[in-house]
């Protein structure tokens, strides 16, 4: 079996996901619009979901795993009135209820304030992208499996209510990262003696990246394909939105670059973290940890930057891209 061939392209572009395209469909779309193969994405959008899908590629495939940990904003409409198989309006209904007294504000305040600015415990979806022993939940739904999960820790930031009706409502929800919304509904709805899912969701913001900075495919396609490649921009500004950042010393970059673990300073440093580490130039050199290695606290090395000769996507900013 031959080598796969090196990337050619390097960089992120933001795409406004649209309804009936699952995650990888735009990746393997917009992949073959861009001319480069090597392409991920930084989070899952479920198929009738709308929004912000960051595509990563080339070395920017890198730094999905750490874009995939930043805080995320969502609009959604939750529907009272019956529980679904899939928490959303694209399953079966599983259980009726009436909808709440959604007039009662003191209550739903109440409701929509439970948990928010701490860290709660969520059971997700039995259909999910979630995977165990390599096969997504949502295949093992459909070989007829039943699908078990355990509530696990996520963190839900904010919740705003921005429109109500008589059986519905609509919210902006800011939450950190593995939050699932439609679960979130379907507690909702209990919380509120009721049965609720999600009817509709549209993802507003991941990894810094906005929703009205992201183009649609169409869009992408009415491009040629100089115009496509500079639609591409550098990993390095999201991922400084995402977790902290460090300006290096020149020879401290080199010797990263080298392989090598330079020393930088006393113990007191050591916070566990992930750190973007940058070269004088604003290069990504790295994304490091720093660790305590025989009593000196030094640069532990996740994951090492090359700059490839080919890059040829823009920094500064993650702006909707214009062409006259």
């Amino acid at each position: 079996m031959g080598r796969r061939k090196p990337a050619r392209l390097h960089g992120l572009l933001a795409i406004d996901k649209p309804a009936g395209w699952t995650s990888r469909d735009v990746v393997n779309h917009v992949s073959g619009l861009i001319g480069e193969r090597r392409c991920g994405h930084t989070g899952t959008l479920d198929p009738a979901a709308t929004g912000v899908l960051l595509l990563a590629f080339g070395s920017a495939t890198k730094t999905v795993r750490w874009l995939t940990a930043g805080r995320k904003s969502y609009i959604a409409t939750i529907q009272f009135g019956s529980e679904t198989s899939t928490d959303d309006a694209q399953g079966e209904s599983t259980k009726e209820a009436a909808p709440p007294r959604l007039d009662e504000s003191n209550r739903l305040q109440k409701a929509l304030a439970e948990g928010v600015g701490s860290t709660i415990l969520q059971t997700p979806p039995a259909v999910s992208a979630l995977k165990h022993e390599g096969v997504r939940d949502l295949e093992r739904v459909r070989r007829g499996e039943q699908v078990i999960r355990e509530a696990r820790p996520v963190e839900l930031h904010e919740v705003t209510l921005l429109d109500r009706g008589a059986d519905w409502l609509r919210v902006e929800v800011n939450c950190g990262p593995g939050f699932y919304v439609r679960a979130w509904a379907r507690d909702l709805g209990r919380m509120l003696d009721s049965a609720a899912h999600l009817r509709d969701l549209r993802r507003t913001l991941t990894s810094g990246v906005r929703i009205d900075t992201c183009l649609s495919i169409d869009e992408v396609r009415k491009l040629d394909v100089e115009q496509r490649v500079a639609l591409l921009r550098s990993a390095t500004t999201a991922l400084m939105q995402t977790i902290p950042s460090r300006v290096l010393a020149e020879t401290m970059a080199i010797e990263l670059s080298q392989g090598k673990r330079p020393a930088i300073g006393d113990l007191s440093v050591i916070d566990e973290q992930d750190y973007a580490l940058l070269d004088s130039n604003g290069q990504l050199v790295c994304v490091a940890t720093p660790k305590d290695i025989d009593g000196i606290a030094c640069w532990r090395v996740i994951r090492g930057f090359r700059t490839a000769p080919a890059d040829q996507s823009a920094s500064g900013p993650y702006d909707k891209p214009t062409f006259a």
